[in-house]
């Protein structure tokens, strides 16, 4: 009863909007090398191997842009435990750039996370302001 419960109650998303800043830079600096279509083949196909023992991560291969993808990702984030959903994210990103990496390269790979903050530094201070 008290996942039903919890379920049907608004969730915050207060612990997911961060995660998802990580991903949209990402995005933005992955689509115009790979393409929309191998961001989202790659974060479809990460999200496919972390969900198994997560039944509140949702994986559509419908979903064909990285706007969509993101939309749910962090719609499931916000629904899940916040120590879960960090565990989660942290989980995929590995995945993915381990995925990008085998794609790209590891070097390439390790400047695009630096360019972007998704390797948890911030790069664009106007997105941090508050």
């Amino acid at each position: 009863m008290d996942k039903d419960e919890n379920r049907a109650q608004p969730v915050p998303a207060d612990h997911a909007a961060p995660l998802i800043r990580t991903w949209s830079r990402l995005g933005r600096q992955l689509v115009p090398l790979i393409g929309e279509g191998g961001f989202v083949a790659l974060f479809t196909r990460s999200a496919r191997l972390l969900a198994p023992p997560r039944t509140w991560l949702s994986v559509d291969a419908a979903r064909r842009t990285s706007a969509l993808l993101l939309t749910a990702f962090e719609h499931d984030l916000a629904a899940a435990d916040p120590q879960e959903a960090a565990a989660a994210h942290e989980e995929l990103m590995g995945m993915f750039v381990r995925q990008l990496g085998a794609l790209i390269g590891p070097t390439l790979t390790a400047r695009l996370l630096a360019e972007t903050g998704a390797d948890g530094t911030p790069k664009n201070q106007e997105e941090h302001k508050q």
